[in-house]
């Protein structure tokens, strides 16, 4: 049959082409096609024709390319009783690169075969492929940058900054605050900025191919007064990837001035949000309702015992050294385990600045000196030191700064620490540092009494050491490796005597630790972060006297209370070690508006106690050893719904390993395993203004196989402690932050957090004995102009749970009143209130600076209750009270 033009269908488009996308009309030529003689009986008349079910695009002619222009071929297809293409021609030549393209892809047709009266029929049809050029776009395999650089109070641009990237291009700031970076290559490079009126400030942003990074960096910049004498810091408003949903970050320069931190930046982690207050006395961290030892604190990864000395009025790092501290009250990612709560994350500065630097500073806590010095281009150390002497200043008959020897009620502790530091770049990719801490603590409280029975002493000592060495390096790809080994010591010391009762407790503990970890980019938009974990801690314990003391979460006590008589002594040594791989994802969605950040961490534990059982005789100790493995999943969400408004979710499995202490097979249980805790949570962020945001956060956290006291008046042999304990704590928290606008920045936080514990299974649920249902606090600082700078602080928290005592007896064998206690966690010390001002004065001594500070505590001089006390009879009840007004003078000297 001859084919019909005017009857020819043209059934649609397909994209074509290898180097640039072309359409292909492809058009059934004959709309009444002819059975081929060569195939099938002529005499049939009842056909149905072929349908096409497998097309293949034909490529554009690489040789035609460069013409910008297409052309049309018409083929002559012969298709068998079987669908295939068993000849094809060319019937109107669209030219010789065209009519081979063409023949090429058709040659790979397959059909639905033509039938006659239902019967396979082979056939001719006629296709008719149309060309159409349209120029290629290629995917790009680098990405490009530009931001804004501008003033962080006044929101001027800034020119003149120089930005310069980890992958070595470098460029500076147009008049308009603007800069770009065309064809970089994939990975996460560092970002510094640098200038006349700018201390070298760094941070990390994500490249990915195909993509343009955009970001706003806002700096302070110094005065042409002050521009030799002042510490500065960024702030980047699009920040690198975050691997954790809720977290709160200060800088260094915000944190100096907080009142009631006394200018220490560490100190800033009580006033966030989900942190209870601590007793005074008490350098404790209590995070969305978690015990103290279940927090943990890391220095650019390294572990330390304690945030705090003792008392908490100093952190155990100089704020010279410090960039800035993060706190993580739950849900983060597998980076980091061994504990059921929170974390603290502290960043040290970097040490890269030219010539030397340093600050020395006295007030009424302690007297401090640090220095920062370039030994060459590519060599940096850094030494800082302090030591306390409040015990003198508040302590003793003749206190210097109030009337009262607040040291009779609140115990004045005596510290010191140290810190030195030596980076060594080794290339422009390479980075090598070695460095130690050191800190000591003594605390002693003694409380008199005419009766000497009843007098009451307590001493206790922590000394902790750390050595570390880490080298970075960044990849050529934008990989970052970073590998840090360390070896420390803690020794700790607890003696307490109630009237003719002893209590020692003695801790020698031997810290290794290792953490190396990979993060890059492995596919488009995601990120990946892969490491390994590891630590393994030995320690020799010794312990003797009351059985019952010292006191642990959960027992009915009273302030001052002789423990039990019964009276033993163990000596023990302990091993707890692990090594975790860990990895997680950081999947960019939706342009990156939604991050997904799946994560995994396998954790083996060992632990091995030197006694199963008490010592007998001269009997050998037979030791124990418990091996545990878990696995444990995390998963955080976080989602930019509009550049204003977003959300973010987060659960995560978490275990902890037991305490040395609690291992002693006469004072503990040996046997005891692991613990376990759920954390999860759901909040959202809504950015007010440019500079003005509200979170809000709620959460649940269960935790369950926790170390308990034994119910039972005679527990079996080296079961003293039982595993039975249960813990939850749920709320939430709002922070509403307002970062620097003109001379203001500050912020409103408020928890409403509940914990309670159960320890039995089955039993009754009490408060954790650190509960507090609300903790409110408001900080804002102004700079009044010439160097002055005003700043105040607000507290309020709810008291902390105590058993009340309802009645007494006279017991005869003691000759001494016992309580009668009553509902357990039942009734609240009083809630405390205190309200903080800080005044300060800078003046510049170029090339130095002197800083002078009033920082006045309990401004109202409100009498805070901190403990409930009795009389010997238990009939009369009081409050030991915390400081009165208290103000600090102080002293800053920088250069």
């Amino acid at each position: 049959m001859t084919p019909d033009s005017s009857r020819i269908p043209h059934p649609g488009s397909h994209r074509l082409g290898r180097l640039a996308p072309a359409l292909a009309s492809l058009s059934l030529l004959l709309g009444v096609f002819a059975p081929d003689t060569s195939f099938a009986d002529p005499t049939e008349n009842t056909l149905v024709p072929p349908t096409l079910t497998h097309f293949v695009e034909a490529d554009f002619p690489e040789s035609e390319a460069n013409s910008g222009e297409g052309a049309s071929v018409v083929l002559l297809l012969s298709i068998s009783a079987t669908g295939e293409v068993v000849q094809a021609e060319v019937a109107e030549s669209g030219g010789e690169a065209f009519d081979a393209a063409a023949l090429e892809a058709a040659r790979q047709f397959v059909f639905e075969p033509a039938t006659s009266n239902g019967t396979p029929i082979p056939v001719r049809i006629g296709y008719r492929y149309d060309f159409v050029w349209k120029p290629k776009l290629e995917r790009k395999e680098t990405a490009d940058f530009e931001g804004l650089v501008r003033d962080r109070a006044t929101k001027v641009p800034v020119a003149g900054v120089t930005i310069s990237l980890g992958s070595g291009e470098t460029t500076v700031t147009a008049d308009d605050g603007t800069f770009r970076f065309d064809d970089i290559q994939p990975g996460v490079w560092s970002v510094s900025l640098s200038g006349d009126k700018l201390v070298t400030v760094s941070t990390e942003e994500a490249f990915e191919a195909s993509h343009l990074v955009e970001a706003t960096y806002e700096v302070e910049l110094a005065s042409e007064d002050d521009e030799d004498g002042v510490d500065f810091e960024i702030v980047v408003s699009i920040p690198k990837v975050k691997k954790q949903v809720v977290s709160t970050e200060i800088l260094a320069d915000e944190g100096r001035k907080v009142p009631g931190t006394q200018g220490d930046v560490l100190k800033v982690v009580e006033n966030m949000p989900g942190v209870a207050r601590a007793a005074a006395g008490s350098g404790q961290l209590v995070v969305w309702g978690a015990s103290p030892q279940d927090t943990r604190v890391y220095a650019d990864g390294l572990r330390l015992p304690r945030l705090y000395h003792d008392g908490g009025y100093r952190s155990v790092i100089h704020s010279d050294l410090v960039r800035s501290v993060e706190l993580i009250p739950g849900g983060y990612g597998p980076a980091y385990g061994r504990g059921l709560g929170g974390i603290v994350a502290v960043e040290l500065r970097d040490l890269d600045e030219e010539g030397v630097h340093g600050s020395a500073e006295i007030n009424a806590i302690d007297a401090s000196l640090s220095t920062r010095a370039a030994l060459s281009d590519d060599v940096h150390i850094a030494i800082a030191a302090r030591r306390s002497h409040l015990d003198g200043v508040v302590g003793g008959v003749a206190p210097l700064v109030t009337k009262e020897d607040v040291s009779s009620n609140v115990p004045i502790p005596r510290f010191w620490d140290g810190q030195a530091r030596l980076v060594w770049r080794a290339s422009a990719s390479e980075k090598v540092e070695v460095g130690g801490m050191l800190s000591s603590d003594r605390l002693d409280h003694n409380l008199s009494n005419p009766d000497p029975a009843l007098e009451t002493s307590r001493s206790t000592s922590l000394d902790f050491q750390r050595l570390y060495a880490r080298y970075e390096r960044q990849t050529q790809s934008g990989a970052k490796v970073s590998v840090t080994g360390s070896v420390g010591a803690d020794t700790s010391s607890l003696v307490e005597l109630y009237g003719g009762t002893p209590i020692e407790l003695r801790e020698d503990s031997r810290i290794y630790g290792l953490r190396a970890t990979w993060r890059g980019l492995v596919a488009t938009s995601i990120t990946a972060e892969l490491g390994v974990d590891g630590e393994l801690v030995t320690s020799t314990l010794r312990r003797a006297g009351s059985i019952g003391a010292p006191s642990r979460e959960g027992d009915p006590t009273v302030f001052g209370r002789p423990p039990p008589a019964q009276i033993n002594a163990d000596t023990w040594e302990t091993m707890v070690g692990s090594i975790a791989p860990f990895a997680q994802l950081d999947i960019s969605l939706f342009e990156g508006a939604l991050h997904v950040m799946p994560g995994l961490r396998a954790e083996p534990f060992v632990a091995q106690t030197s006694r199963s059982t008490p010592k007998v005789g001269e009997l050998p100790a037979i030791s124990i050893i418990r091996q545990d493995a878990v696995i444990e999943p995390r998963l955080a969400v976080r989602w930019s719904i509009t550049p204003r408004i977003g959300a973010k979710a987060a659960f995560g499995l978490y275990h902890q390993p037991p305490q040395a202490d609690d291992l002693s097979a006469v004072f503990g249980t040996p046997t005891l395993g692991i613990s376990s805790a759920r954390h999860a949570l759901l909040g959202g962020s809504y950015r007010i203004t440019d500079l003005l945001e509200l979170e809000a956060t709620g959460f649940v956290n269960t935790s369950d196989s926790l170390a308990v006291r034994s119910l039972s008046a005679q527990p079996a042999l080296a079961e003293a402690l039982s595993q039975d304990g249960k813990g939850r704590s749920y709320g939430g928290q709002l922070m509403l932050r307002q970062d620097r606008v003109g001379p203001f920045f500050g912020w409103l936080s408020y928890s409403l957090v509940r914990s309670e514990r159960q320890d039995t299974p089955g039993g009754p649920w009490r408060p954790f004995d650190y509960d507090q249902l609300h903790v409110l606090t408001a900080v804002g600082s102004f700079d009044l102009g010439a160097g002055v700078e005003l700043g105040g602080r607000v507290r309020f928290a709810t008291g902390f749970p105590r058993t009340p005592v309802v009645g007494s007896y006279y017991d005869a064998a003691t000759d001494r009143y016992q309580p009668i206690f009553g509902e357990q966690g039942s009734v609240r010390i009083p809630s405390f209130f205190s309200a903080d001002l800080r005044l300060s004065k800078r003046i510049e001594l170029n090339p130095s600076e002197l800083e002078l500070y009033l920082d006045v505590q309990n401004l109202t001089n409100h009498r805070n209750a901190e403990e409930l006390v009795y009389d010997t009879t238990f009939a009369q009840q009081d409050y030991i009270s915390g400081f009165p007004i208290l103000p600090m003078v102080g002293a800053r000297w920088s250069w």
